[in-house]
């Protein structure tokens, strides 16, 4: 079990911005398992928090269901919008049904790039609500055409270093022959040209 100087103690850790990132992330990891008594603190610390600190406590506090407050905290940090894919997805799993109108709502009512769109759909719909697709068109937006390959380069650059191996036949010219060890009759490493 563990005591509560523990959990202040890694509290104090993930928010000491100056402490090794491998530090905090451990701290990170500690306090997501039996902190219950942790919660308020964590949650003023949360409050008056910004940037990934707050990002970190709020994850952490998903965690740790039925409370309003840390309710509250995902939504307001979804409609400040920094990272609403993120925090769409942190109200999927943190299982309360009243987002899924929040959810909605704020998909209806703002432009939406791909992962944002996805994400919120994706957490309406794990907390069992239906969400209908919006015409939309993501051609221009840089992940849906990565996802979906539409950006592939014709070019050589993506070519598998594996297709001279599978298709040998395809390069009959062998350029890298050295002509004092070549045995090929109908090779031309040792034409003069």
């Amino acid at each position: 079990m563990k005591s509560i100087q523990e959990k202040e103690k890694m509290l104090n850790i993930l928010l000491d911005e100056s402490v090794e990132y491998n530090t905090r992330l451990e701290a990170y990891e500690f306090l997501q398992e039996d902190c219950e008594d942790m919660v308020e603190t964590m949650l003023e610390k949360f409050y008056s928090s910004s940037g990934e600190t707050a990002d970190m406590l709020i994850e952490i506090l998903t965690e740790y269901k039925g409370n309003k407050g840390v309710y509250m905290g995902l939504v307001s940090c979804l409609y400040r919008g920094e990272d609403v894919a993120l925090y769409a997805r942190l109200l999927g799993k943190y299982g309360d049904e009243s987002a899924i109108e929040v959810l909605k709502s704020f998909a209806d009512s703002n432009e939406l790039n791909y992962n944002e769109y996805m994400e919120i759909r994706n957490a309406v719909e794990e907390l069992g609500g239906y969400f209908v697709d919006k015409e939309k068109d993501y051609q221009d937006d840089a992940f849906y055409r990565y996802l979906k390959g539409l950006d592939e380069p014709d070019d050589e650059s993506r070519r598998s270093p594996f297709e001279d191996i599978l298709n040998p036949d395809e390069d009959e010219d062998n350029d890298d022959c050295d002509d004092d060890d070549c045995d090929d009759e109908d090779c031309d490493c040792d034409d003069d040209d």
